[in-house]
């Protein structure tokens, strides 16, 4: 019997708790929307000396232009014939090493074929030397 009355209690509990919460959606529901109404209507009628143009529009906006002059040309024809000797410094410095890496290749050449000159002429006389026996 104890086990019935319980499970009454819990439902009923159940059910006060699920319309205490409906209640209480209720009231904030209606407070939130109320508030939200009260912020429309601070704007309302803040539209009815508006004649289609907006106050900045009348206005025109100061600019500040940067001055082109023969100052700035200048720097810029300075600034091109750096560039233009930076490169040909660099240009020279490259055809150097290529010049030096092209000798240093050249001298290779010459002793790798002096070494092939004197394989062949050692194999040449081992083999006249093996066809004489």
């Amino acid at each position: 019997m104890a086990k019935k009355n319980f499970g009454k209690f819990l439902a009923l509990a159940t059910i006060s708790g699920a319309i205490a919460a409906g209640v209480s959606y209720f009231l904030k529901y209606r407070s939130f929307h109320a508030e939200l109404d009260e912020d429309f209507h601070d704007f309302e009628g803040d539209d009815d000396d508006f004649d289609g143009t907006l106050p900045h529009e009348s206005e025109s906006a100061p600019r500040n232009y940067v001055p082109l002059g023969e100052k700035k040309e200048e720097t810029a024809k300075e600034v091109m014939e750096a560039a233009v000797n930076k490169a040909e410094d660099i240009a020279g410095e490259v055809k150097e090493e290529v010049s030096q890496e092209v000798q240093d290749v050249k001298e290779e050449a010459a002793k790798v074929k002096e070494k092939l000159t004197d394989a062949i002429g050692k194999a040449a006389t081992t083999i006249e030397e093996d066809t004489a026996e």
